[in-house]
């Protein structure tokens, strides 16, 4: 007998299926190009230097398997309906003609989507994540912004072409393919197929899930670009526990008084089932106006007066931390401007998915402004691009902000780019708005957001000479000190000036970058307290801050007494060793502190760094001491205990000790099963 009879030959020739050569082209075409998008992103991260040879082989051998499935995921649809689809409709010289069409547009959306991972994985290390959602959420300035950054005609103009080059090498082949008969238990065969090698790679592929190396930014190559985009949509508003290391809700709300405990804390205070405590008022009350400038991308490696920054690009930020107290020390949350506002209105930890400030369920909550307002200040949001954007807007308004400034309330004739008008006319519109809201004697609050730092970097060059050597980026970070300089100058001759406390503060630091699975220094940022008459001069604080701390600090300066839910501290009053920072990076959280820092990952998985001198030692340490397991079960009770305040209502203005939920059940960790290191 024939081998050519067996069981084999009868998988492949339904595999083989006339009809279904359309499919078997699309996926060929699909895993070559995602193969030749990831050889593009290991060249560009230098892998073979960086991760030696073995880890690169492995690095494409691992994520071709990837790439298949998500292949297969992809083209489900297609399958299906080739299988469907009758006879005598699928031979028709239309049909066949529109089956060619779709094959063109597909292959000119696999181009578009491979040039914008590449320029995604340039800016962020990362395949497509929670930014590359958000951004197609807000298409408006994403779109004006690529514009005006790229050459867009150009590169989409040079992909047409590619595309009609390989349509036409393509033409004789795609005829055949839409010619011929197919039995229709062929059909039901191969659609049993393609169903059945999705089970199977998710099957062969899930213990390859993790990472592959200690390099982050590796492991993202290794990942598949259209999977990593749908993680990231359906993970937006995910809960946290039941996808990272939890503890029972009980243990964590027990674990949190002592986390969140600090000086001006009145001993006792603190409400079960909550983190509602009392704050001791200082000697003095000030009722300081509060001004908030949060400057876009103002990294501290820019920022000359800090260790790690560039000497010379930021003189007026230089200045003006001479003349006030400076952290040093200090760190975003996150790498996206509302992860700072979320910060420094909300003092919520980084809560894995979207930002406070997008969650619908973001109102009435516990935040600085809202408090001010009760205390009768007036609240102001300043922005020069529009508020819609990202759900700020929204969030302010219904978090304690009355009025809002935003991109329709400027002249036409201002200077604008993508983002919104330059950071000169935002700052002249804000000392307008503030001598306005000072008129009556009430304190105001004011948070100030630029925007000139920022791609495509543009600014009013008759005003900053810009300096070819130092390209776009950095051009723009002299332009938004100038600027930010110019404000506080101003702001001197105005009345208001005397008693206002400024807070100048990076949103994040300028890009992604580092093998690290948290890239520390692309969230070091400079946050400088100012105000002449209250606030020491040339004072610099090495306390590990966050931005998480800059609300509850605000109010230590002012001396309030009050109520508070917030998870930051008064930094200024904070012990030298007790300062930690909280940060989120793509799918993980984490918390660190002095010594060390707590990755906390999805199924589970739970990394320990080691810090020495400020250094993080990048090697995960793989044996854990008392200490390290007991950080390690405080980072997990701090991200436990957040998320679950806020979603059942313990983080609202007026929540009470049980306010919108039942008492809280006793369940298990769901970290059984994860591997922890023994201790020494």
């Amino acid at each position: 007998m024939s081998c050519r009879s067996g069981p084999f030959d009868r998988v492949r020739g339904v595999l083989l299926a006339p009809r279904f050569g359309v499919m078997r082209l699309v996926l060929t075409c699909f895993l070559l190009l995602s193969l030749l998008t990831r050889i593009g992103l290991l060249a560009m991260h230098r892998a073979p230097s960086v991760d030696g040879l073995v880890l690169t082989a492995a690095a494409l051998a691992r994520g071709t398997g990837f790439d298949l499935l998500a292949a297969l995921w992809i083209l489900a649809p297609l399958t299906l309906y080739l299988a469907l689809v009758p006879e005598r409709w699928f031979r028709w010289r239309g049909h066949a003609g529109a089956l060619r069409a779709g094959v063109f547009l597909g292959l000119y959306a696999m181009l578009f989507i491979a040039l914008a991972e590449g320029f995604f994985f340039a800016e962020f290390d990362g395949r497509f994540n929670f930014v590359a959602v958000d951004y197609l959420i807000f298409p408006t300035e994403v779109t004006l912004n690529l514009w005006e950054s790229y050459p867009l005609v150009w590169l989409l103009g040079g992909l047409l072409v590619v595309t009609l080059v390989i349509a036409r090498l393509l033409r004789g082949r795609l005829a055949r393919l839409t010619a011929g008969p197919t039995a229709p238990a062929l059909r039901v065969g191969f659609t049993a197929c393609h169903a059945a090698g999705i089970w199977l790679l998710g099957v062969l592929l899930a213990p390859m899930s993790g990472n592959l190396s200690e390099d982050r930014a590796l492991n993202e190559i290794v990942g598949n670009g259209y999977h990593a985009f749908w993680s990231a949509l359906i993970g937006q508003d995910a809960p946290y526990e039941g996808l990272y290391a939890s503890i029972p809700i009980d243990e964590a709300l027990t674990r949190l008084p002592r986390l969140l405990a600090e000086p001006a804390t009145v001993p006792g205070s603190f409400v079960a089932g909550s983190v509602r405590r009392r704050v001791e008022p200082g000697d003095s009350i000030r009722r300081l106006n509060v001004v908030i400038v949060l400057e876009e991308s103002f990294g501290s490696a820019f920022v000359g007066a800090l260790q790690s920054g560039e000497p010379g690009l930021t003189p007026h930020f230089d200045s003006l931390a001479a003349e006030g107290t400076l952290l040093v020390n200090a760190y975003s949350t996150g790498n996206r401007t509302i992860r700072a506002i979320e910060a420094i209105t909300a003092s919520l930890p980084p809560l894995p998915g979207i930002s406070l400030v997008r969650r619908p369920a973001s109102q009435d909550l516990f935040t600085l402004p809202a408090l001010l307002r009760e205390r009768g200040y007036r609240t102001m949001f300043n922005y020069g691009g529009r508020a819609l954007f990202d759900g700020m807007g929204s969030y302010l308004r219904n978090n304690g902000v009355d009025r809002i400034i935003e991109l329709d309330d400027y002249p036409d004739s201002a200077f604008r780019t993508a983002w919104g008008v330059a950071d000169e006319v935002i700052f002249d519109r804000a000392l307008a708005e503030m001598d306005t809201l000072a008129t009556n004697g009430d304190p105001f609050y004011a948070l100030v957001l630029s925007v000139s730092n920022h791609k495509p970097y543009r600014f009013p060059e008759l005003v900053v000479a810009r300096v070819p050597k130092l390209g776009g980026r950095r051009n723009a970070v002299r332009y938004a000190d100038y600027a930010l300089g110019r404000f506080l100058r101003q702001a001197r001759s105005h009345p208001f000036f005397d008693n206002t406390l400024f807070v100048l503060i990076g949103d994040h630091g300028a890009r992604v970058y580092g093998a690290a699975e948290i890239p520390l220094a692309s969230y070091e940022v400079p946050i400088l307290f100012y105000a002449p008459k209250w606030i020491p001069s040339g004072v610099r604080v090495a306390t590990l801050a966050s931005t998480l701390d800059v609300a509850p600090t605000i109010l230590g300066v002012l001396g309030l007494g009050y109520e508070s839910r917030f998870f930051g501290q008064d930094i200024l009053r904070l012990p030298a060793a007790a300062g930690r920072a909280p940060m989120t990076h793509n799918s993980v959280v984490s918390v660190m502190d002095d010594s060390t820092l707590v990755v906390l990952g999805l199924h589970g998985s739970i990394m320990l760094y080691r810090r020495e001198g400020g250094a993080v030692i990048m090697a995960p340490q793989s044996r854990w001491t008392g200490a390290d397991r007991e950080r390690v079960e405080d980072a997990i009770a701090f991200y436990t205990g957040a998320d679950w305040l806020y979603r059942n209502g313990g983080q609202l203005l007026q929540a009470g000790p049980t306010a919108g939920r039942a008492t809280p059940p006793s369940e298990p960790s769901n970290v059984a099963g994860t591997t922890r290191p023994p201790a020494d």
